[in-house]
């Protein structure tokens, strides 16, 4: 079954994915939901920590191999346990819920042109993970092999995915310099056999944007492509990803802290802390007129030249978000923002508020959105 324009090509169901530690049980990522559509570009904005690379982990399907592995180097035999009661949940198709215990891995659903990701084995979600669903990580230079030339280690991904070996090398070779052309690489007949550490920063990034898109996918997820550049390389790096998807009509999940970069590149964005996401809708409605105060608050800690006028038009003062993040393998009750929230009541401190459609498309989680003053 595949999607139609009118259905989300990825649709995120409750999902939540947990992972464990020295400490215990960290709830990376807490029933969260969202949808992109077909041509679509969703952000995911919010503090380090909040959960945003997780979701991104969940949904190209190694959240819980990463999670495991790093759990079994640990030598913890409580951590190795709960492992085992998770598999043994698998195998008996019970949630952590039915099992009576919160349990490492992922749970919810996560719904990609009609199917559910979740209940693929390995070698079904292989055939879509680097080929229909791609990602583009941060931290470039340790994300490529510093031995192989760069024409080879964009092409791998076509390769790996030619189950009947009806490619033939010069087709190959002709997408591997549309797709790095498309990234505006300077001279690719000669540098596609170049190795990586013969690239500056945002010409190794572009690289990686072409070899996520070599596949032509149909959703690309971006974690914070241009974290530790300069704000010309920046430019260029996004220009290249905008001018990728929307030659080849791909969807997007972008994931970033930076409200600019936001601003400029998606069509709604998810607002996310402490594993929740607090707000989602138009991006240009969210950022410019957040509704929620932790979307308030962090937008006010780093604002842009039009918030800041809007903020010293309202009388209000720029500042940081008050405390630190949560602990989440002890997360506080109710709402997850409520200590560093300076509108939080008893209630906010005792229950989760629903996530609510406040107005068509615009969600939030919190419980005294009507009662707070306009942004």
């Amino acid at each position: 079954m595949s999607s139609t324009d009118n259905e989300p090509i990825l649709r995120v169901e409750n999902l939540r994915a947990y992972y464990t530690s020295k400490k215990g049980l960290v709830r990376a990522v807490e029933d969260v939901s969202f949808s992109i559509m077909k041509g679509d570009s969703v952000g995911l904005f919010g503090e380090s920590g909040a959960g945003k690379t997780s979701v991104a982990l969940a949904i190209m399907g190694v959240f819980d191999k990463i999670s495991r592995y790093y759990a079994s180097s640990s030598g913890d035999e409580s951590t190795k346990r709960l492992w085992e009661l998770r598999d043994e949940a698998r195998r008996k198709g019970l949630t952590s819920a039915e099992m009576g215990q919160a349990l490492p891995g992922v749970e919810g659903q996560i719904w990609f042109r009609g199917k559910d990701l979740l209940s693929l084995d390995e070698k079904e979600y292989r055939k879509i993970r680097g080929n229909e669903i791609t990602y583009v990580p941060q931290g470039s230079r340790k994300s490529m092999n510093p031995y192989m030339t760069i024409d080879y280690q964009t092409a791998e991904s076509l390769w790996a995915h030619d189950e009947n070996r009806a490619l033939h090398e010069r087709q190959v070779m002709r997408r591997v310099l549309e797709v790095l052309d498309l990234v505006e690489l300077s001279d690719v007949d000669i540098r596609k056999a170049f190795k990586p550490g013969q690239f500056s920063m945002g010409e190794d990034q572009r690289i990686l944007i072409a070899m996520a898109m070599i596949t032509r996918p149909i959703l690309m997820i971006a974690d914070e492509p241009t974290t530790g550049m300069d704000s010309g390389v920046q430019h260029r790096v996004l220009e290249a990803i905008e001018l990728v998807r929307k030659e080849l009509k791909t969807s997007m999940l972008f994931i970033s802290n930076d409200q600019k970069v936001m601003a400029g590149l998606v069509d709604r964005v998810a607002v996310m802390s402490a594993g929740r996401i607090m707000e989602f809708g138009d991006a240009k409605t969210v950022l410019k007129s957040p509704g929620h105060p932790f979307t308030r608050a962090f937008i006010m800690s780093n604002p842009t030249m039009e918030v800041l006028r809007r903020i010293r038009e309202k009388g209000l003062v720029v500042r940081g978000i008050p405390g630190s993040p949560p602990d989440m393998s002890n997360p506080p009750p109710g709402c997850p923002f409520n200590p560093r929230c300076e509108y939080a009541t008893d209630l906010c401190k005792q229950r989760v508020p629903d996530y609510r459609e406040v107005e068509p498309g615009h969600w939030i989680l919190c419980h005294r959105y009507e009662e707070l003053p306009r942004f």
